[in-house]
């Protein structure tokens, strides 16, 4: 095994078609299942665990059930927290999840804790206007502390310390019926880490031995060595100077001092805090207001990948930090015409994804039509958009010999870009 556990992981699919992050992100959660909520980083007035939502999405046949199964297959390994898959109802989770519960060998587990995965999102949990908003209660395990009850007529259980690790996959067609209002306003989207792929890393059609198959057997026992680890991570920052803590900040009047990974992480937020205040982006999903949250998380999982140790490096911090700016990017890219679940703001959307694909940023009325008919009504529909777009200053419109055509400019193209990619453009004065 390498010194990095997460990277030999992900290293020993290289042969297959899965994109790369699909295994690194099936293996993060492989790792905040098996730990659950026996570490933690401290956030003074809560424990903040490292259980996360991790959801696959790209079209179908991009080999996103592979990666899936492996973390699944994995878990099952360590054999200390119970799997849920397959086709369920979310009150069936829930009740499965009050319910004690023997795992393979006579250990008999008694608290709600829970791995789900699947490999597909909207089978795997049967259509309820409910699901997202419990399964987003549930993700706040700093939050439900003790018993969590639920006290419908029909169903009375109550949940002991709920923790919720979930790995599941969606195509553009399928997460249609799972991205309402509610689950995207509502928070659910702001605590999933979405994964968009386009590109699948290889083509390989397996019929032929690979040259390195995975060993899951192996790589199943260092997730049995964090398995065993309890208690908090260590503290980034200090009341008090020392050798370590030597970065001084003053914080309402007084002094506090950090160690070099809490430094790195408060001047980040600082800087990111500024940065969302002063962005023309405007997030309809809570994304970027659970932000440092979600790069504790994920600082916290690749610490573990590294070592058992409950110890973040700078460059595990600097990593965390890099992969979950991806994350709002995959969030715009997600759900960008679903936020406001209207035909005219999916409308809206292909017409700066058809700009943006091409170079220059340029197409004339009637191919645009013809490319988008299906979506608008009538010509005086698109004509309206399209005079918004040009009002807004996003899109020109202009007259070239017989033909009308569309420009988006050089510089509105790069700020679209930059927000596919995660980062905020500044606000225009």
């Amino acid at each position: 095994m390498s010194s990095n556990w997460l990277n030999s992981l992900v290293d020993q699919h290289n042969e297959l078609e899965s994109p790369r992050s699909f295994w690194f992100w099936a293996g993060l959660a492989a790792i905040s299942a098996v730990v659950k909520d026996n570490v933690w980083i401290n956030k003074q007035i809560y424990n903040l665990y490292p259980n996360i939502y991790v959801m696959f999405h790209a079209d179908s046949g991009l080999k996103k059930g592979p990666p899936v199964s492996m973390s699944k297959q994995l878990v099952k390994a360590v054999n200390n927290t119970r799997i849920i898959s397959g086709r369920s109802s979310i009150q069936a989770i829930l009740k499965e999840l009050g319910t004690a519960y023997t795992m393979p060998g006579g250990k008999v587990m008694n608290r709600s804790v829970a791995f789900i995965c699947s490999s597909e999102l909207s089978s795997s949990i049967v259509e309820d206007k409910a699901a997202t908003k419990l399964l987003t209660d549930l993700y706040d395990r700093q939050y439900n502390i003790g018993e969590w009850r639920q006290l419908l007529k029909q169903d009375t259980f109550t949940l002991k310390d709920p923790t919720v690790t979930m790995l599941t996959a969606t195509n553009e067609a399928m997460s249609e019926d799972f991205f309402t209002r509610s689950a995207i306003r509502g928070g659910y989207v702001a605590r999933t880490f979405v994964v968009y792929e386009k590109e699948s890393q290889n083509i390989n059609s397996l019929i032929y031995p690979l040259a390195n198959p995975p060993n899951y057997i192996h790589s199943a026992e260092y997730l049995k060595e964090l398995s065993k680890l309890s208690g908090p991570f260590k503290s980034i920052a200090h009341n008090e100077s020392t050798n370590e803590y030597k970065h001084r900040k003053v914080k309402k009047g007084r002094d506090v001092w950090f160690n070099d990974v809490g430094i790195k992480f408060d001047d980040w937020y600082e800087q990111f805090t500024k940065q969302k205040r002063d962005s023309e982006f405007k997030d309809e999903t809570g994304t970027l207001n659970r932000f440092d949250d979600s790069v504790l998380k994920i600082a916290m999982l690749l610490s573990l990948a590294k070592e058992p140790e409950l110890e973040i490096t700078e460059e595990t911090m600097n990593q965390a930090i890099k992969e979950c700016e991806r994350l709002v990017g995959n969030v715009v890219r997600t759900t960008l015409g679903k936020q406001g679940i209207s035909e005219s703001a999916a409308l809206k959307t292909m017409v700066i994804h058809e700009l943006l694909a091409r170079q220059p940023h340029q197409i004339t009325r009637t191919v645009l039509m013809r490319r988008l008919w299906q979506n608008y009504g009538d010509s005086t529909e698109f004509d309206n958009m399209m005079q918004m777009f040009d009002a807004a200053g996003m899109i020109k419109t202009n007259s070239i010999g017989n033909q009308i055509v569309y420009t988006m400019t050089e510089t509105q193209a790069e700020e679209l870009k930059k927000l596919m990619d995660g980062k905020m453009g500044r606000r225009r004065e």
